[in-house]
């Protein structure tokens, strides 16, 4: 076989191998969409407390997947006395929020307070415990990591067909080029 053969079957092989791996890596990327770590994420979290809304953010309020939904109360009060709290609605049997389904596991998110809110600082009072997270650090880490999942596969699916061209390319000259062969001298004994 002709070296120009073996070095694109090699390369071939080699690009086809980390497609399929890079591939698989942006597919796994794709699937962790949507696990936020409600805990790492939150900016406060408790039952009672002061919380200083800096008007950066619409700030989600979740609490674990153990509350019902239509038992929850949360009062959250900025410094005029004006409850600025919006609650999701409850499903018809009152066990959970009505969007319960985009929900990140083992949490609810049971509304929302900020985009019409002055900055300053707002008291809550909560039945259970309630973990604060800003919109856009969720959102923002969110289409990160599905752009990244989508590049990863389509990055991995253009090299799998760049190594099965180089392969392709290497079998056919494996093919059709042939090795040079030395030449060879034969000798004629001497006549006598």
């Amino acid at each position: 076989m002709h070296v120009a053969g073996k070095v694109f079957l090699g390369l071939g092989a080699v690009f086809l191998l980390l497609g399929i791996v890079m591939a698989g890596l942006g597919g796994n990327a794709l699937e962790e969409v949507g696990d936020v770590d409600v805990e790492e994420k939150s900016r406060w979290n408790g039952m009672n407390g002061d919380f200083y809304y800096d008007n950066t953010d619409e700030i989600m309020v979740f609490v674990r997947d153990t509350v019902r939904c239509d038992e929850f109360t949360v009062k959250i009060t900025n410094e005029s006395g004006e409850d600025v709290w919006k609650a999701d609605e409850c499903t018809s049997d009152g066990s959970m929020p009505a969007g319960y389904q985009d929900d990140p596991g083992g949490w609810y998110h049971m509304g929302s307070f900020g985009w019409d809110q002055t900055e300053g600082d707002l008291e809550i009072e909560a039945s259970d415990e309630v973990y604060l997270l800003g919109l856009w650090d969720v959102v923002g880490e969110e289409l990160g990591e599905a752009a990244g999942g989508i590049m990863g596969i389509l990055g991995g699916v253009g090299l799998s067909g760049c190594g099965v061209c180089f392969l392709l390319l290497g079998g056919i000259l494996a093919v059709a080029l042939n090795d040079p062969k030395e030449a060879t001298q034969m000798q004629q004994p001497p006549s006598v």
